[in-house]
């Protein structure tokens, strides 16, 4: 596998970089409107008093009284504010450097890139490209749940046999989008709940989801689990059971799992499932 995992800082610089960019631009136009002057606080008795001071190097001011508190805010936050452009100046500075210095956090990654397909052959790059990365996820063998003897043979674009005609439209679209999958790869679960009415509190157990999906570009997996017949009561209530223990085991819907269901009335759409493969694996 890699030496060196996908670099995923940049696109959390570049975010990072124009909120801070934003935030800049907002308290310079802030501090350019604030009052002249500055703030001095000083106790007496144990409660603040609050001072207006103007001219240079003046240690006093003129006092604030109860009155004039608004003032007393503009001014702290006049202070406030000009220490705070500092540090955002500084910081933005910083990290455009790592940015520049680093070609946008792909430097590592465009060494292998820039070599002849001959060098490259030789070599091993620290970071795999996708298309290395998604040949060896996919290039593992498991064993998923068997078939039973009067199941009907239903057979995907891949070629590989699945449960249902909506398995079917998955995997193929799937496909079509070049997404890697593994078909009821096997994950092992516990059951954390102790009020779980099954009272099997503790145990392992292992699930076949229908699919485990990767996205190349983030090197995260998904597991994608449809429900395909939601309106049976004894089937829903089993799907709902198994969100449970997704969620208790940390696979949490709109993170690292995709949930699609049907009824009789309301098969797959090609569509939804596009937009699913479009907002979570490319």
């Amino acid at each position: 596998m890699e030496e060196l995992s996908l670099n995923q800082l940049a696109p959390l610089i570049e975010k990072r970089l124009a909120e801070l960019q934003n935030l800049l631009f907002t308290k310079k136009k802030s501090y350019e409107k604030a009052p002249q002057g500055r703030i001095r606080i000083s106790q007496n008795g144990g409660h603040p008093e609050y001072y207006l001071v103007t001219e240079r190097g003046s240690l006093r001011g003129k006092y604030l009284p109860h009155s004039q508190k608004t003032l007393a805010r503009q001014l702290a936050q006049k202070d406030y504010d000009a220490r705070l452009i500092k540090l955002l100046q500084k910081e933005i500075s910083a990290l455009q450097n790592y940015m520049k210095q680093t070609s946008n956090g792909r430097a590592i990654s465009e060494l292998y890139d820039s070599l002849c397909p001959a060098r490259r052959s030789l070599i091993t790059p620290a970071i795999l490209t996708n298309e290395q990365y998604a040949a060896r996820w996919q290039d593992i063998s498991w064993t998923g749940r068997p078939f039973a003897s009067d199941a009907p043979y239903i057979c995907t674009a891949r070629g590989e046999r699945v449960r249902s005609k909506s398995e079917v439209i998955i995997a193929d679209t799937l496909f079509r989008h070049n997404i890697p999958y593994r078909y009821e790869f096997p994950i092992t679960l516990k059951r954390i709940n102790p009020d779980d009415i099954r009272r099997d509190f503790g145990r392992s157990i292992t699930l076949y989801p229908d699919f485990l999906c990767l996205n190349t570009r983030t090197r995260t997996e998904f597991y994608w689990e449809h429900f395909g017949l939601m309106d049976s009561t004894e089937y829903s209530n089993n799907a709902a059971g198994k969100l449970r223990l997704y969620t208790e085991n940390g696979i949490l819907a709109g993170r690292n799992l995709i949930i699609t269901m049907e009824t009789q009335t309301e098969p797959p759409s090609i569509k939804a499932l596009e937009k699913l493969i479009e907002e979570f694996l490319l």
